[in-house]
This record gives structure tokens, sequence and C-alpha cells, in this order.
């Protein structure tokens, strides 16, 4: 696929009304998280860093079209600046 094909359909998902929906449920999983996090005080540092672990994947996943669009656009770039040498 190329790069600004990527672009587009990265950018009609984040968009979309099934994006949203998803990005909300991750956003209060991640909120829930932090709360037991902060109500459990004598949680085993294994399931601290566990709980951790999840929040921190789920913020990646959330920002993950985000991220993809701008790896896409500065592949763009690059190929742009590429012609302009040769």
């Amino acid at each position: 696929m190329k790069p600004r094909q990527a672009i587009d359909k990265l950018s009609s998902l984040k968009k979309s009304d099934g994006w949203k929906i998803v990005s909300t449920v991750m956003d209060e999983e991640t909120l829930n998280a932090a709360i037991q996090l902060s109500e459990f005080r004598n949680l085993p540092l294994e399931e601290i860093h566990f709980r951790r672990g999840a929040m921190w994947a789920a913020r990646q996943l959330r920002d993950m079209p985000e991220k993809l669009i701008m790896k896409y656009e500065n592949d763009l770039a690059l190929d742009e600046a590429s012609k302009d040498i040769k």
C-alpha cells in the first residue's frame, strides 16, 4: 500500500464512529485501572507493574492511528525529497 493510501485510510478510521467508541472505552478502562491502583494499597509489585503495563499498552493502541499517519507522512516527505535530489 502506498503511503498516501495508508494516510487516507487511517484518517478515515480515526474519524469513524467505531474508532471513537473504541477510543472512549480504552480511555475509560485506563481510568478504571488507575483508580484501582489507587484504591488497592496492598497489591503485589507484579500486579502493579502488570496494570501499569496494561494502561501503557491501551494508550499506545489508542494513539496508533496518529502515529502511523505521522510515519506515512514522513515517508512521503522523504520520497519527495529524494525525487528532488535526483
